[in-house]
């Protein structure tokens, strides 16, 4: 009986090691995996002379939710703005760049790193009856963390051509991708339900050993 103790204790001390030091880890990865880091809202910094309103976004965005930037932006009044900015600066110091003068008409386009943006090309804006232009872009975050997207302008000016505009910054917009629980469970979920499966089946064959084995000394 001793003897049987013994080998019913060395076989449970290898199972019971794994779940004390196993099941904490486990705990502690599944949470950050699912819940993430704190996020922070989108940060917008503008680099044309305009105000950030004219860019909408949501405040909360998670890894492969799409959503939607829109940029409402009165291309004449922006175009006015430079020019006079461009009058007054000196040799060297003109903003971005821009030497001439700018008109109206202008494309607008999004980039960054680790986002599905939906168009990828310059879009070519569409007056409303306000003077103003709509743009808007689908945006699918395709990784967690701190990233940022770049809103660029195509400008025409007098030293451009059609097919060749001055691209300059409108503004650059940091955001916080945080972790999107529904699809990590989707991509990770299921080998974690492989893995527990495994071994529920070898704790239940070897339960089932250990009473064949005691039913044959008996």
């Amino acid at each position: 009986m001793l003897v049987r103790k013994n080998v019913r204790f060395r076989m449970a001390l290898p199972v019971l090691l794994v779940a004390i030091l196993f099941v904490p880890f486990v705990m502690n990865f599944l949470g950050h995996a699912i819940f993430g880091q704190k996020h922070f809202p989108p940060l917008i910094m503008m680099k044309l002379p305009a105000d950030s309103s004219v860019i909408s976004l949501p405040r909360e965005i998670r890894q492969y939710k799409p959503f939607e930037i829109r940029l409402r932006l009165n291309s004449r009044d922006l175009a006015q703005r430079i020019n006079d900015i461009t009058k007054k600066a000196l040799p060297g110091t003109e903003l971005q760049g821009i030497r001439s003068e700018v008109f109206p008409e202008m494309y607008a386009g999004i980039t960054g790193d680790a986002f599905a943006i939906d168009p990828p090309e310059p879009r070519m804006q569409l007056s409303s009856s306000q003077n103003e232009t709509d743009w808007s872009w689908i945006i699918t975050p395709e990784k967690t963390g701190r990233y940022k997207l770049s809103l660029q302008m195509y400008l025409q000016t007098t030293e451009t051509t059609h097919e060749h505009p001055l691209v300059a910054d409108l503004a650059e917009i940091q955001i916080f991708v945080q972790k999107n629980p529904e699809s990590w469970l989707r991509t990770y979920g299921i080998w974690y339900a492989i893995l527990v499966l495994l071994m529920a089946g070898w704790w239940w064959k070897s339960r089932l050993a250990r009473k064949q084995k005691a039913a044959e000394e008996q």
